[in-house]
């Protein structure tokens, strides 16, 4: 190599990254498959907000009364979310009428001393279980009325030997809220999984069409890995970016999971998980496909790193099924089952900063000696043209001949 060329192969570093990773961001992101397969998962995403979102919280039950003023049933009246909107039915017909048609949640219908409860199949269970106390407390009250039993002193009595709550434990989310943090933790992943085959076939592609050799000619292999890997991750970023400013907007705007999404704080600690167990991943899924020289190897190559990223999903989903079993608590720790253990920690049981930096920091050290491993195999192979190249071989220490 001549003193003149010297430099441009030996140039900065940083500059040498940047500029791969500015290519690669402009080939991901400027593609139509980016943009439809980005705007159809935002379209899938609201669609499953909208259809399974819990609006209990910001839309109050609808109640009709026929029969008895609807004081009688209203006074105290709790509807889960929120106060139940109480309203007056002309008779029983019309009570039915518009329960049927989803004017009302449910209605009461009163004669003498008798209640029918009116609801459709599918009314909200703070409609049930409201218009179910009511009821309850409407017949009781009719009872003690007929033992001439003094209801304003029954009530002040049970009143004061009602107990007081006393809250121990973690404060953790119900079903619902762990459901939806575990459907963040799902998304993130398929993130990984699809970004990661996306610069193994960018890798294959440049390999087959003998483009990386002009590429090496000015750049090093691990710097060229490098800025390909931070490229598909930023356009990875992006479109995760856009995934959760579709869902603010249909949270703050479409009043769904108003109470149980997952906080801001939750979702940016989810994000953070996902640079580093991209970048855990990444690098593995570059050094395979640097083994092969044809697009159609490229499954073959790649088959054991995606094995080896569905054992944390399944190991995740596992853990979901109880957060606070011992097992857990340890390999919440342990790359690279952190990355999706400890966003549902954080999001089901508040898990602090101690604990995710103590695994963030794992994780990143071990992300690194990954990242090692593979930029020796990529650069033992991303040259190496014809059959396809074990991983063993590409570990070795001979590091054999290269073709050009």
């Amino acid at each position: 190599m001549s003193a003149e060329a010297r430099p441009t192969r030996t140039a900065s570093a940083s500059t040498a990254v940047w500029l791969v990773t500015c290519r690669e961001i402009a080939a991901r992101v400027g593609t139509r498959s980016f943009v439809v397969g980005t705007l159809v998962n935002i379209a899938v995403i609201l669609g499953l907000l909208f259809a399974f979102g819990s609006r209990d919280g910001d839309a109050p039950p609808v109640i009709l009364v026929s029969g008895a003023p609807v004081a009688a049933f209203s006074t105290g009246s709790p509807s889960g979310g929120g106060t139940a909107q109480w309203e007056t039915a002309a008779d029983a017909a019309e009570a039915r009428r518009k329960v049927t048609d989803k004017d009302a949640d449910a209605a009461l219908v009163t004669d003498g001393d008798r209640t029918r409860l009116i609801l459709r199949h599918n009314s909200p269970a703070a409609a049930r279980d409201a218009a179910a106390a009511a009821a309850e407390r409407w017949a009781t009250s009719r009872a003690l009325q007929r033992q001439n039993v003094d209801e304003e002193r029954l009530h002040g009595l049970v009143a004061e030997a009602l107990p007081a709550p006393e809250l121990v434990g973690d404060p953790a989310l119900g079903g619902t809220g762990l459901g939806a943090a575990l459907g963040v933790v799902t998304i993130l992943f398929f993130q990984i999984f699809g970004y990661g085959m996306t610069v193994a076939q960018g890798v294959v592609e440049e390999k087959s069409t003998r483009v990386v050799e002009v590429l090496l000619a000015t750049l090093t292999p691990l710097r060229l890995m490098t800025g390909k890997v931070l490229g598909i991750g930023a356009a990875a970023l992006l479109q995760i970016a856009l995934f959760g400013g579709s869902v603010v907007v249909a949270v703050r705007f479409g009043h769904v999971l108003p109470a149980t999404f997952p906080a801001g704080a939750t979702m940016a600690a989810a994000v953070a998980w996902f640079v580093l167990g991209f970048a855990f991943f990444a690098f593995l899924f570059a050094a395979a496909g640097s083994l092969v020289s044809r697009a159609e190897e490229v499954s073959g190559a790649v088959m054991p790193v995606l094995m080896a990223t569905m054992v944390p999903f399944g190991v995740a989903v596992a853990a979901a099924m109880d957060l606070e079993a011992p097992w857990v608590g340890v390999v919440q720790y342990v790359p690279p089952f952190s990355m999706l253990i400890m966003p549902l920690q954080a999001s089901a049981h508040g898990a602090g900063w101690a604990e995710n930096l103590t695994a963030a920091a794992l994780m990143a050290v071990a992300a690194a000696g990954l990242a090692v491993v593979a930029a020796r195999v990529y650069e033992r192979s991303i040259l190496r043209m014809g059959s396809a190249i074990r991983w063993r071989s590409a570990l070795g220490s001979h590091r054999g001949p290269i073709a050009g």
